[in-house]
């Protein structure tokens, strides 16, 4: 659930007006706090961002939500329309990462080129995990 204080991490496309329309919301758990801070390209696509920040304000259009996102050095107004998907995390076990479901993985790169898992996000319940 989004709620004035919650950190999150939004992917969302600039608008022509430059107003920034999320693609997806992530509600991070508190042990999260700071992870990835501030304004960015983004990877998704054309006019594509992430913005990782403090909800400050929490507004309802119809049946939008316009968040203001802040964060070290800025703030970002996004407008959430219902179909962005909103993820949270809870803790989980090895138990659920089985064949066919999806993840996103955070990793860091050994020396050796190996990679070791910092983070895995898995889906539940049909979930393909954004991003």
């Amino acid at each position: 659930m989004i709620k004035p204080g919650s950190f999150i991490g939004t992917v969302a496309t600039q608008e022509p007006d430059g107003m920034l329309r999320a693609s997806e919301v992530q509600v991070f758990p508190e042990s999260m706090r700071g992870t990835g801070e501030g304004h960015r390209p983004w990877d998704l696509g054309p006019n594509s961002t992430m913005t990782n920040g403090t909800v400050g304000e929490l507004k309802r259009i119809t049946d939008e939500r316009m968040l203001t996102v802040v964060y070290k050095g800025g703030t970002k107004t996004v407008i959430v329309p219902p179909s962005a998907p909103i993820v949270t995390y809870e803790p989980g076990s090895p138990a659920l990462l089985v064949p066919g479901v999806h993840v996103i993985v955070t990793a860091t790169r050994n020396p050796d080129e190996t990679l070791t898992a910092i983070r895995i996000g898995v889906g539940r319940d049909g979930l393909v995990p954004p991003m």
